[in-house]
């Protein structure tokens, strides 16, 4: 069988070509800076030994098919459409390579492919002999960690290049001048690119500027999410807060920088709308993180019971606040909510968005949103709100808990938001079927 057409390789530009030439340097630069960033540090020692690691495994993935993330939520896109792979085509190997340590350390616990390994940092002789050495039939990205190396390398031995959930933010720095037109170079060797909305299929197009063809395959993240939530029913914990009446507003995966926005105008709101409780669930429920915020709460005189408490059936009256003591249960906390506020958005970038979304709440966060395309869209469709500061924070959620037939239709636009991902999965299929079933590339010589 011939596989699918694949242009033939094309010299880089000087944008591409300057950065192959400083790129041995760079990562020389990422190991002086690794004592004075813990991150970098945790990565490069998971990176000892990794290239003999990587060649050692070659004679079982002759053939695969390469996908690379960069942290938890590019491989939690990635999975269901590695689930399809290996349904469709069980003969095929799967390899799967992480950037980061927090991605890694995910994927011990939830493995999907023959292979889980760091990949090497951004080297072009590196690259040229792990292209070489496992002989991939097809390399997949998903959503935007590509590395021009790696990408060259592929496509100097005739690997397709397909990306997968991509997206590109309206601010992001792949569109300043000398950075847009080295990533042109970098995406016009693709032979498709799947993003998730037509926003993003237009800055490919029209603000980048790439010739390959673009299309929305949409985000198969959200997949996951309507499938965990279809399979879910309520449970013990779901029960017990509907049990309490009245409305609930869940305050999800917060950190301390979310609890500041919160805090000061929680006792205003509870006045104003007596029939809410708040269900207040920190990011790590440590016991000392717990005391603290008992402490913040007995200060401001508000009444709280922690769930494990609430389960046991402690009594409830003067508990406006519930404070969650455990962890798994967001998802099913979700369901019993009105309206929901997402932590993370004060620091590295806002939590998962989905899962209060599906649920039927319109969903509130802080400014750093840009690490989830769902949640700008939910702001642009007026059904996601961002707040930066307490006052702001009492006004927006006081309107939508005054009108509850509009936080209802609210929720139910929200909603919508996820459901129309349905199908991101065989969209994605799609793409690179084709390069399955065909024959892999041709072995280059030595």
């Amino acid at each position: 069988m011939n596989r699918p057409r694949h242009a033939s390789f094309r010299s880089p530009g000087p944008w591409l070509r300057l950065y192959g030439a400083i790129s041995p340097a760079l990562c020389g630069t990422a190991r002086l800076a690794a004592p004075f960033v813990d991150k970098l540090a945790t990565g490069l020692q998971g990176r000892r030994g990794l290239m003999r690691r990587l060649t050692e495994a070659a004679p079982r993935l002759q053939g695969c098919v390469w996908f690379h993330v960069t942290s938890v939520g590019e491989y939690e896109q990635a999975r269901p459409v590695i689930a399809a792979v290996r349904e469709e085509f069980p003969h095929l190997p799967v390899a799967v390579t992480h950037f980061s340590p927090s991605g890694m350390d995910y994927a011990a616990g939830r493995p999907c492919a023959d292979l889980h390994e760091y990949l090497p940092l951004d080297h072009p002789r590196r690259m040229d002999e792990l292209v070489r050495a496992w002989h991939p039939r097809l390399l997949v990205f998903v959503k935007f960690d590509c590395w021009p190396n790696q990408v060259l390398a592929a496509d100097r031995h005739g690997v397709p290049l397909v990306l997968l959930a991509g997206s590109l933010q309206p601010g992001s720095a792949r569109l300043k001048p000398v950075v847009r037109a080295l990533y042109r170079d970098v995406f016009d060797r693709f032979v498709h690119i799947g993003v998730c909305t037509e926003e993003d299929r237009q800055r490919f197009i029209g603000s980048m500027g790439v010739t390959r063809p673009v299309t929305v395959t949409g985000d198969t993240r959200a997949e996951q999410v309507i499938l965990r939530y279809e399979a879910a029913a309520d449970g013990k914990t779901a029960e017990a807060l509907r049990g309490l009446g009245g409305r609930l507003l869940v305050l999800g995966s917060t950190w301390p920088a979310d609890e500041k926005l919160w805090l000061p105008i929680l006792a205003e709101l509870l006045a104003g709308h007596p029939d809410l409780r708040v269900v207040l669930a920190p990011h790590e429920p440590a016991p000392d993180r717990l005391r603290s915020l008992e402490r913040d709460l007995d200060d401001r005189r508000i009444g709280h019971l922690r769930l494990g408490a609430l389960l046991n059936g402690r009594e409830t009256a003067d508990a406006r606040v519930i404070l969650v003591d455990s962890v798994g249960v967001l998802a099913e906390i979700y369901r019993a909510g009105h309206l929901a506020y997402v932590g993370g958005s004060f620091t590295t970038g806002v939590h998962n968005t989905m899962e209060p979304a599906v649920a039927g709440m319109p969903v509130l966060f802080g400014p750093v949103i840009g690490n989830a395309e769902e949640a700008g869209l939910m702001v642009r469709l007026e059904v996601g709100f961002v707040l930066r500061e307490p006052a702001q924070a009492l006004q927006v959620a006081g309107k939508l808990l005054a009108d509850p037939a509009a936080l209802h239709d609210l929720g139910r636009q929200a909603r919508r938001v996820v459901l129309d991902q349905r199908g991101a999965t065989e969209r994605s299929m799609n793409v690179i079927r084709p390069f399955l079933a065909a024959d892999p590339p041709a072995q280059d010589g030595p």
